[in-house]
């Protein structure tokens, strides 16, 4: 009977270990996707002063996010790859000014 009680703890217990790490992975994803949105915020209001354009928060999130994959793939076709987070990070603003670029010329007439 004892050994049924202890496999019962040992039970419950890895249960409750599974629940509060699948809590923090939920949490761990949520906070990469705020800093992404963030970071992503920073390089769209860098690129919009490197380019003389006045926008939102929002807008500068966007841009930024959206420029981190513009500049991830014009800079992959010629081969080059950020390797660390410096260099992400300004490959994220070379590629929110290629979107305020495209924005300004087409969007913007």
């Amino acid at each position: 009977m004892i050994t049924l009680s202890i496999l019962i703890i040992l039970a419950l217990i890895c249960v409750l270990v599974g629940c509060l790490m699948g809590l923090f992975s939920l949490l761990s994803v949520l906070i990469s996707l705020i800093t992404g949105v963030l970071v992503g915020a920073l390089a769209g209001y860098i690129a919009g002063r490197f380019m003389g354009t006045e926008t939102s928060f929002a807008r500068n999130a966007v841009l930024g996010v959206l420029g981190s994959f513009v500049g991830e793939f014009l800079f992959g076709l010629v081969g080059i790859h950020a390797t660390g987070s410096f260099s992400s990070f300004v490959i994220s603003i070379l590629g929110a000014c290629v979107c305020i670029w495209v924005d300004n010329k087409w969007l913007h007439k």
